[in-house]
């Protein structure tokens, strides 16, 4: 059948069938062109118009086509709904190709390659996962492509597969990559569940070869893993970038461990019910912890905000080190106030960078750089007076670039053209050569009416002509009446109705030289911009630790900010392993109330006389508000932030879960209460002496006794066996019985004011419990 089509086609179908997997793009002229399945496809999922050409020998094939300077916009649609794109070019010219033109594939865009910012969410990070089965541990290795950064993670044990999806969820990748051979009902079910936007890759490890090479080639030794697991992941995740992007990675240059013992452990399960970076209504940031504290006013700024959100710290000291320079801006407001007026002017050049190190930055995006670089000074100037440690540290390490800025600004007009081949970017006095090509290509007006009239006074026909069309390029056009006055050095180009069209050798010559310069003009100017490209590349590295510098002193700003606004106080970080907060207010709640004070409440955790609270009272009376409340509020003070209450001694806990709300899972075959008793499990099999426990409404998906047999066997087993510090809150008031038989349990109700068969909550948590339900 091959012999039926074009040799296009043909080339077309060779091309294709090392790709059956992506929609392939070919580049016909100035379009990007779908054949056959890939047309069918790109038709209906992009809503453009399906038609068909000759493939040869009167076969018709389905077609159809996008501009190439509209691609990014189509292929956007494409990824977002899950495919992956192979784009095809012309790799050689097609004035010197003999035959049909060489075409290859430049690069694969995946969902967890993509570059193009268009493509790219702004305030969050684009990651890429491969996932490594090796012996009996999981290995992780991750990337965001657009920023360079890299991390990897080795998960053993009997609760490896929760804590793998768990980071998972915390990197909410878009695209995971599975080597093969792994295979995980788990995975897949949580993959279907709780990222049903991710996309699922199989990675076909055969056709690798020296897979341990590629780790040690790309990062520094240092930074390698000692896991062989973990190594090969690297390896695995580093081919598969190389096999889509087919460019440089040199911006990915730094390699880091995610290692639990660092962080507070925040489970998927927990960062969904208190909401703290998404909705449980859309995903989205609206009604979130992070909408609430986010005065970033950078995009670097705020994807580290979220990742500080969602991995808070233990280490005291590192948490005191962001108090003090968070204190530091509330104190002294006109310095916060400066330095977020220069932040203001800061673009995403963590991502910019990346651009220019894979070729695909344009003008405009230098000029953003040149701003963002420009402002670096002044926040210098301004910090150099900072006192705390993290605020020092950050000036000394964010550089001056005033040797970039000075080159980009003499180089890059004002507003340039988005595309580096329309020309019109270089300014004047940059370069002498493209000087004078600006000067013959913009005076050609004024050169073709000096040489109208010199023809004119020559010849003796005033009625002479000089003009110019894109088909016969410039000309001499003398009327019927004077043809007898044409000189005989004139060459007949064409003849109209009433007139003759001439050219002469020094016509010929003077066009060469006009037409060459503007092609001249703008081959050059991209030999420039190259040049310049090239240059800062060496500069990407240093660029990038000031990028995350910056980022720092966007979150402490923000943070600051929040304090400000929200009246927050700085919480006493304790090694006293309690939890003691004074009119404490949930961060998120308060917010929300428009017409109505929020009831600021107190608590007091600690393994002596109140290590569980059992907390009753009626539906809607505020429990649930009350638990979460406590444990945002231990979050935020991890993560080194104020926090909404009067005072507070925080004791850094190791991991929060919470068990709250009735929810089922059907696709498993799993009921609410079948989940519910799933989550209680996992809590009581991971948490220990230093996790905060919150537990809302345990056993009341089965029958009544049931139920509080379940209830009361797991507030005792916490108590016995765990002791970690705990909120229980339970409408089964026979609990409340259970203080009398351990200490450390503790009764604690909402208090309700009764007026004649009005009920009013009081929204307060106050010691006892609760002595009838009110059925509501």
């Amino acid at each position: 059948m091959a012999a039926n089509y074009t040799p296009m086609m043909q080339q077309y179908r060779d091309i294709k069938s090392k790709h059956p997997n992506e929609i392939l793009f070919f580049r016909l002229g100035d379009f990007y062109e779908m054949f056959f399945a890939d047309a069918e496809l790109a038709s209906r999922e992009l809503e453009i118009t399906l038609t068909a050409r000759d493939g040869g020998q009167s076969t018709r094939v389905p077609m159809c086509g996008v501009p190439y300077h509209a691609a990014d916009n189509y292929i956007a649609k494409l990824i977002s709904k899950g495919y992956k794109v192979a784009i095809c070019e012309q790799v050689e010219d097609p004035k010197s190709a003999k035959g049909i033109v060489r075409r290859e594939v430049i690069k694969i865009i995946t969902p967890g390659t993509v570059l193009s910012e268009s493509l790219l969410t702004k305030n969050s990070n684009n990651f890429l996962a491969v996932l490594l089965e090796d012996g009996q541990a999981l290995n992780l290795a991750a990337v965001d492509i657009s920023t360079g950064e890299c991390l990897w993670a080795t998960f053993s044990g009997t609760n490896k597969l929760t804590d793998l999806c768990d980071q998972l969820f915390r990197l909410m990748p878009a695209e995971l990559v599975l080597v093969e051979g792994l295979s995980s009902e788990e995975i897949s079910t949580f993959l279907q569940t709780r990222l049903q936007n991710c996309l699922c890759t199989i990675l076909d490890n055969t056709e690798i070869i020296d897979i341990n090479q590629l780790p040690a080639e790309h990062f520094k030794t240092e930074d390698l893993p000692d896991d062989p697991g973990a190594f090969k992941a690297v390896g695995y995740l580093l081919y598969y970038l190389h096999k889509t992007l087919r460019t440089d990675l040199s911006h990915v240059n730094r390699l880091t461990k995610y290692n639990s013992a660092d962080y507070l452990v925040v489970d998927s399960t927990t960062l969904r019910n208190l909401e703290i970076t998404q909705n449980m209504r859309d995903g989205g940031k609206k009604g979130t912890l992070f909408q609430v504290i986010d005065f970033t006013k950078t995009a670097m700024g705020t994807r580290l905000l979220k990742r500080w959100l969602e991995f808070p710290l233990i280490n005291i000291n590192k948490i005191i080190l962001r108090q003090d320079s968070i204190e530091e801006f509330v104190v002294r407001p006109a310095m916060r106030q400066e330095i977020q007026e220069k932040l203001a002017n800061v673009y995403d050049f963590e991502r910019i960078l990346t651009r220019i190190e894979v070729g695909l930055a344009n003008a405009r995006d230098l000029n953003a750089l040149k701003a963002s670089l420009a402002s670096l000074p002044d926040i210098k100037t301004v910090l150099s007076s900072a006192k705390t440690s993290l605020l020092s540290d950050i000036n000394f390490n964010i550089i001056a670039q005033n040797d970039i800025v000075d080159l980009i600004e003499k180089a890059i007009v004002d507003n340039p053209p988005i595309s580096v081949r329309d020309g019109g970017m270089i300014k004047c006095g940059y370069n002498a050569e493209l000087d004078q090509l600006h000067q013959l290509a913009y005076n050609s007006k004024k050169m073709v009416q000096e040489l109208e009239i010199a023809e004119r006074e020559s010849t003796g026909i005033r009625s002479l002509k000089v003009g110019y069309n894109k088909i016969f390029g410039y000309y001499i056009e003398v009327t019927h009446t004077h043809a007898e006055a044409v000189p005989i050095n004139y060459i007949r180009k064409q003849t109209l109705a009433n007139a003759e069209r001439f050219i002469t050798p020094e016509l010929k010559e003077f066009e060469g030289k006009i037409l060459g310069a503007q092609e001249r003009i703008i081959n050059l100017e991209a030999q420039l911009f190259l040049e310049l490209r090239e240059f800062l590349k060496v500069k990407i590295q240093e660029l990038q630790g000031i990028a995350r510098q910056i980022a720092v002193l966007d979150c402490v700003i923000s943070l600051s900010e929040a304090a400000i606004r929200y009246n927050y106080v700085r919480p006493n970080i304790s090694s006293d392993r309690k939890i003691v907060i004074k009119d404490g207010r949930h961060p998120v709640v308060e917010r929300l109330l428009v017409n109505d004070m929020f009831v600021p409440n107190d608590i007091e955790l600690n393994h002596v006389d109140c290590e569980v609270m059992v907390i009753t009272g009626p539906n809607m009376a505020g429990k649930s508000t009350y638990m979460r409340q406590v444990a945002l509020l231990t979050l935020m003070a991890q993560m080194g932030s104020f926090i909404p209450a009067r005072e507070a001694v925080i004791g850094p806990v190791d991991r929060i879960f919470t068990r709250v709300g009735a929810s089922d899972d059907l696709a498993t075959g799993q009921s609410t209460f079948m989940v519910e008793m799933n989550e209680v499990a996992q809590i009581l099999k991971n948490s220990t002496a230093n996790s905060l426990i919150i537990l809302d409404e345990i056993g009341r998906g089965t029958s009544t006794f049931d139920g509080m047999s379940i209830a009361r066997a797991v507030i005792e087993y916490i108590k016995q066996r765990i002791q970690a510090k705990t909120l229980f809150a339970t409408h089964y008031h026979e609990l409340t019985e259970l203080a009398e038989h351990h200490s450390g349990v503790s009764n604690y109700s909402v208090a309700v004011k009764e007026r004649g068969k009005d009920v009013v909550f009081l929204r307060r948590i106050v010691p006892g419990g609760a002595d009838k339900s009110y059925g509501i």
